[in-house]
């Protein structure tokens, strides 16, 4: 399987205005068999560990692309 390169990030509310905001990069080589869809589960659950602050935050850009030029 060839290497993929994502972006993802997303926000939340904050109680008293305002929004928190993260963003994650990197890149995968994802399992066979694995569809679009299973990659996005993967890196979603993985942004959600890294910032656990945000919770389930609403996604507002997901980006994958074959890792070449």
């Amino acid at each position: 399987m060839p290497e993929y390169h994502f972006i993802i990030a997303g926000q939340k509310p904050l109680p008293h205005g305002g929004h928190a905001m993260a963003d994650w990069s990197g890149y995968l080589t994802p399992e066979p068999g694995w569809t679009r869809h299973d990659t996005f589960q993967v890196i979603h659950e993985e942004f959600m560990k890294r910032y656990p602050e945000l919770g389930r935050p609403c996604i507002t850009f997901f980006s994958l692309e074959l890792n070449t030029l």
